[in-house]
């Protein structure tokens, strides 16, 4: 199956749409003999009249079958209502013999605000499921679902992109195609990849970027990606459609972290006070390396928290390194972290082991953002440091958490995810949103740890915490109860190391 994906043409006036960059991209599907176009929305300019009948000019000349929902530019002024006349339903279900494609439309009127309601989340689920047999299945939506790199404060990602995300990966969806950020991008998550265009004919790039649109190529056994530059130039990436999730060889156990978030450590109601000292039992019988602490250590920054915080946490029987929430630096905490844990950004280097925080809190703000600078110095650490196993650890998550509206994303998350993946950082922690979650990006895995011991957590297991036994072959992350100390899987992946080149 090949795939011509296009989007945010914004058809409109000179000054901002480039109609001859359409005609390139559209030229594709007779020189690289199409089978299908896909446009992910932001057609027109505005939702304008005129622009529709112009959109609807240049698509009557293909004859392919095509698939065009609306972005949030075509639902201005009332657009939506236009774009079903001129084009059909925003949403919908293409069937083939080898292939469905379930398009959604993600854009709320007269906002820049992505989301999926219940009744198409719903819809998307039942397609899915309908269709299960299908070799090939993908889904298309504006708005995305991984963070974008170079497209500035991540604020556009889909509100419940962590649910979005979760389906995708538990239905084997092959393939997400969405645009909006006018950046394109694509990251491999499990089996799943997620593609992101640029703008294909608008005049508003980012970083200098020029018009592009992706050639997408689906095969037995390999999925190809070529984003194409209106200039000619042009970038290629190939992904094994499955990936070996079956391991018989372990080989030995190098390391083990216990990984805990959210303690919520107070005098109050909200902490869990027979979870926390439960959990505290279960870690120190598990002959742990290492706890990491992602952030959320106390209910908030005041003295009497951070006095019982100390107390409770000095009854580890293991090295304990911490990184702040914001709660755990608002009011008086900001000074009172360092006194009593220490440095904001901590880490644990042996011989062949590095866990590098980073501090993602802000003071008396739940926003996470790293920033440039620290950037820049996190990754220069990294390169020079060179141990076997590298990891990364934060307070707020870098990608989508299930069960949770996503207000906990690292603001610069794009950049961020995008550096993680290009330079192969065998995993990363994370600490926010109150949900377990673990999945591969890339080379690199990214495992977000429940609250602990606090009356704000989203999970039906409970409670937990998080244990990695990092293997000389493989790595193993479980959940474990804090109440009651049961244990399950939340996944196992290949190590970085014994990737074929």
């Amino acid at each position: 199956m090949k795939i011509l994906h296009i989007s945010d043409t914004h058809i409109g006036e000179k000054d901002h749409y480039n109609e001859e960059s359409l005609r390139i991209a559209l030229k594709e599907i007779e020189d690289n003999d199409i089978n299908m176009l896909i446009h992910s929305g932001d057609l027109t300019q505005d939702g304008n009249l005129k622009y529709y009948k112009k959109a609807r000019e240049i698509f009557d000349e293909i004859e392919i079958p095509y698939i065009i929902i609306p972005g949030n530019h075509d639902k201005r002024s009332g657009g939506l209502s236009l774009f079903k006349e001129y084009f059909g339903s925003p949403n919908g279900v293409f069937e083939s013999q080898d292939a469905v494609v379930i398009y959604v439309d993600s854009a709320v009127p007269d906002t820049d605000v992505g989301r999926v309601g219940m009744v198409k989340y719903d819809m998307i689920k039942e397609a899915l499921a309908e269709n299960s047999s299908k070799p090939i299945k993908i889904v298309v939506l504006h708005h995305h679902t991984v963070p974008i790199p170079k497209a500035g404060r991540e604020r556009n990602v889909l509100s419940n992109a962590g649910d979005l995300l979760e389906l995708f990966l538990k239905a084997d969806v092959d393939l997400v195609l969405s645009g909006h950020r006018h950046y394109p991008n694509v990251h491999r998550i499990e089996n799943t990849v997620f593609v992101n265009a640029g703008t294909t004919s608008d005049k508003k790039t980012r970083y200098g970027d020029i018009n592009s649109y992706n050639l997408i190529q689906i095969e037995e056994n390999r999925l190809k990606v070529k984003t194409k530059r209106v200039d000619g130039s042009k970038k290629e990436k190939c992904f094994p459609r499955t990936d070996k999730r079956i391991f018989y060889e372990f080989g030995e156990k190098i390391f083990r972290v216990a990984h805990l978030s959210n303690t919520f450590i107070s005098s109050s109601s909200k902490f869990l006070q027979t979870h926390f000292f439960n959990a505290l039992k279960i870690i120190n019988s598990l002959d742990c390396d290492l706890a990491i602490h992602c952030g959320g250590i106390v209910e908030e920054g005041i003295n009497q928290n951070y006095e019982l915080a100390k107390n409770y946490l000095d009854k580890f029987d293991m090295p304990v390194i911490y990184t702040p929430a914001g709660r755990d630096i608002n009011y008086l905490g900001y000074e009172l972290f360092s006194e009593y844990f220490g440095k904001m950004v901590q880490s644990y280097d042996s011989e062949d082991i590095l866990f590098q925080g980073v501090s993602s809190a802000q003071y008396d703000s739940p926003e996470g953002y790293i920033g440039e600078t620290q950037r820049e110095k996190l990754f220069e650490k990294l390169e020079n440091s060179k141990p076997t196993f590298n990891s990364v650890f934060l307070h707020h998550n870098i990608l989508p958490i299930p069960h949770a509206r996503e207000k906990g994303l690292l603001e610069d998350s794009g950049d961020f995810l995008r550096e993680i993946v290009n330079k192969k950082i065998d995993l990363v922690l994370t600490g926010t949103s109150s949900h377990p979650s673990a999945m591969k990006i890339g080379d690199t895995i990214v495992v977000n740890a429940n609250s602990m011991s606090s009356v704000y957590q989203r999970s039906r297991y409970g409670n937990s915490f998080n244990v990695i036994d990092i293997y000389e072959k493989v790595i193993v992350v479980y959940e474990i109860n804090s109440l009651w100390g049961n244990r399950k899987i939340l996944g196992v992946w290949e190590r970085n190391n014994l990737k074929e080149v």
